[in-house]
């Protein structure tokens, strides 16, 4: 690897781990429900029915004696890779100034969002992009087969199976497009899966809640909820600016059809396959997120950036600061906006925020919590998950969750009851 590709890579890690400590240090507590559950879990690996690649480094940060912070850390590390994965795609599809551009479009604000809790896309992106970036640079530098670039290629993609599901339908395409036997390795997440569920292995439940959005969906199923659903996801695209980023992305993409960049047209079918499982995912959950639009910019503002490393290619030294520019112009609308959403998500968590300091405060107390019910996506959250994952109270053994079936555990010292507008706190 050259030097100018070896500072592109160290300026990639730096700017996007930065940014991102900078996000925990403003919002240091966890948020949003997914995560929630997440750290709730943290001494497990399987968690409900997902697939256990977050919850990797949720339970390797908490067995080192880490907490939530500490995970919060990790995860920003491993989205800063990710970005370092995506900036090496960049540079193969549209040079070295391909890759630096594609940095401050990384900042896009869904993903900066949900790239700081325990959640998926860094992780995702981090095995889907950096399998592409190994296959990109082995074709162009032409590596014997037996190179072990190949098999760290084959490992990230194999591990995509293993993080989101649409890891799998990406596992076979990367198969047709390796075109070599030696790439099965790549199946090794998927047959991994599949040999855990055959044993049997369950998830660990941290509520009663049920996290399976595709439960019932025929029959939940609402052109109508869709519809409102579409709109929703329309002006939440309008606040990240996501149509901006489309318009360059497809410009993009379109400049890299006519110069035949090798690898684009797997950028693309990963594009086409979020799109269609982003759609799938808004069905089930029967609304749209700001977090539906994180992978979806990642890989716009990757097509944008390719494409315009192509066209600033001998255009002196003018053009390629002008285009500079307008990617740090949209970081700077971007960056903002990822704090807003974690701003949003935190402020959601208030009245459990400062239930939770007082729990804490209160030294060999036992609790009964009766929570605000009925919150988050299909209005089927409550407090209770929220106190689990903002703190170290574990449901059973700090505090009893009125709401939760199952028979009371210890008679409580203190009370804790919803009314709007706060927990009214009863005990001695």
């Amino acid at each position: 690897m050259t030097r100018p590709e070896r500072r592109l890579l160290l300026g990639a890690f730096l700017a996007a781990l930065v940014v991102r400590l900078w996000l925990i240090w403003s919002y240091p507590e966890n948020f949003s429900m997914d995560g929630y559950q997440r750290w709730a879990g943290r001494d497990h690996l399987l968690v409900q029915d997902w697939l256990p690649g977050t919850q990797a480094v949720v339970y390797s940060v908490t067995k080192l004696g880490g907490g939530i912070l500490e995970t919060r850390v990790a995860l920003a590390a491993v989205a800063a890779l990710a970005v370092v994965a995506g900036a090496l795609v960049a540079r193969e599809l549209g040079g070295l100034i391909a890759g630096w551009i594609f940095v401050p479009l990384s900042m896009f604000g869904p993903f900066l969002t949900w790239t700081v809790v325990p959640y998926q896309e860094g992780a995702y992106l981090l095995t889907i992009l950096g399998a592409i970036a190994l296959v990109l640079r082995g074709k162009r530098l032409n590596w014997a087969p037996a190179h072990r670039a190949w098999l760290l290629a084959d490992l990230l993609a194999g591990a995509a199976a293993l993080v989101r599901y649409e890891g799998w339908i990406f596992v076979g395409l990367y198969l047709l497009w390796r075109r070599d036997k030696r790439a099965i390795r790549a199946a090794w997440g998927a047959a991994f899966w599949l040999g855990l569920k055959l044993t049997g292995a369950q998830g660990y439940a941290a509520s009663p809640v049920d996290f399976a959005d595709w439960d019932g969906l025929t029959e939940r199923f609402s052109s109508t909820t869709l519809t409102q659903s579409l709109r929703k996801l329309g002006r939440h695209a309008t606040d990240t600016w996501l149509p901006a980023l489309a318009v360059l992305g497809a410009a993009g993409a379109a400049l890299l059809w006519r110069r035949k960049a090798g690898g684009l047209w797997m950028v693309l079918l990963l594009l086409g396959l979020q799109v269609t499982a982003t759609l799938g995912w808004m069905i089930g959950l029967e609304t749209a997120t700001y977090r539906m639009q994180a992978v979806p910019g990642v890989l716009l503002g990757l097509l944008a950036a390719g494409g315009a490393g192509l066209a600033l290619a001998g255009r002196g030294r003018w053009a390629p600061a002008l285009a500079a520019l307008v990617a740090i112009g949209l970081a700077a609308h971007f960056v903002p906006q990822g704090f807003d959403n974690a701003r949003r998500s935190t402020r959601s968590a208030k009245w459990e925020r400062k239930l939770v300091v007082k729990m804490a405060r209160c030294e060999g107390c036992r609790w009964a919590v009766k929570p605000r019910r009925r919150i988050g996506t299909r209005k089927r959250h409550d407090g209770c998950e929220i106190v689990q994952g903002l703190g170290e109270l574990r449901a059973g053994l700090d505090f009893w969750c009125t709401s939760w079936p199952g028979t009371q555990p210890f008679a409580p010292t203190h009370t804790a009851r919803w009314r709007t507008g706060g927990y009214s706190v009863e005990g001695p």
